[in-house]
């Protein structure tokens, strides 16, 4: 697992939603990470058999991977709904819980600033929207965690006698490593690249190393090959333009740099659960 400080979250959507007292949303799995700021009214969720109430002024964190129902059950039920993703996709792994003690329900303390913030300015045609966007998302995700229960801390208090000499050694290289400064050259490029043609060579080269040097480290630092890194960054692309574009699936898959659609379908499905369509489809019911 590479360092935490080196996860980035991806914004891809946020809608705000009005229902009335009939309003079900079916049992599904749910393809990203989700923020639900509840501004009116009550709604009960199941998410993963957990069964919890949640009402005005609450915030609901549901993570990727759950299996999610919910109902109203007042009169009208008003919230936001934020989507998100992690840079990486790290299975079997709830990022937000585990590392940064993010409860599943959490009273709000200002942060609803944060999801109207982000809705303000997805709408905005300004060039600087971006910019915001992923500001509000980092504030929201932080202002969270500074409330949140560090179930697995990396820094902190020692336990005991449990921490023999090679123990903190390994806790200590651990807690310091930061990710290699070749290897970030190479995640930031295929980040702001994603639909260039990647080989393991070609990445080698952009790190100075050999491929056999580079493939190994980069693994050490993301917890990926270089080419699963490549494929998950152009799929996480692909879903927030799902979610924020109009466009064809055809032309989605082209611009992330898929020439073949089907073949494009069938990796997106593998990540997420859902085809393409089926993907843009769970989002806008809610």
């Amino acid at each position: 697992m590479p360092a935490i400080d080196n996860i980035r979250f991806t914004f891809l959507y946020i809608g705000l939603y009005s229902m009335g007292s009939t309003w079900v949303y079916p049992k599904s799995m749910i393809p990203y990470n989700m923020f639900r700021y509840i501004v009116k009214g009550k709604a009960e969720l199941c998410i993963d058999d957990e069964k919890v109430v949640v009402e005005e002024n609450q915030i609901v964190y549901i993570p990727s991977g759950s299996i999610m129902s919910c109902q109203a059950i007042t009169d009208s039920f008003e919230f936001y709904s934020i989507r998100f993703a992690a840079s990486v996709l790290y299975e079997s792994e709830d990022m937000l819980k585990k590392y940064y003690g993010i409860h599943r329900i959490t009273n709000n303390q200002g942060e609803d600033i944060y999801f109207k913030e982000i809705y303000k300015w997805v709408k905005s045609d300004h060039i600087a929207r971006k910019f915001f966007v992923r500001g509000y998302l980092d504030l929201l995700i932080g202002s969270l965690s500074l409330r949140g229960e560090h179930i697995e801390k990396e820094v902190g208090e020692l336990g005991s006698e449990d921490y023999d000499l090679e123990k903190l050694k390994s806790r200590e290289r651990k807690v310091s490593r930061q990710m290699d400064s070749r290897v970030q050259i190479v995640v930031d490029y295929i980040i702001l690249n994603p639909t260039e043609k990647y080989t393991p060579e070609k990445m080698a080269k952009l790190a100075s190393l050999s491929k056999q040097r580079f493939s190994s480290l980069f693994k050490d630092n993301t917890g990926k090959t270089p080419m699963e890194y490549v494929r998950e960054i152009r799929l996480t692309t692909a879903a927030r333009k799902l979610l924020l574009s109009d466009k064809n699936i055809n032309d989605i898959a082209y611009d992330v740099g898929y020439e073949d659609t089907n073949y494009f379908i069938r990796k997106f499905k593998a990540a997420f659960g859902f085809t393409p369509n089926q993907y843009r489809k769970v989002a806008k019911e809610g």
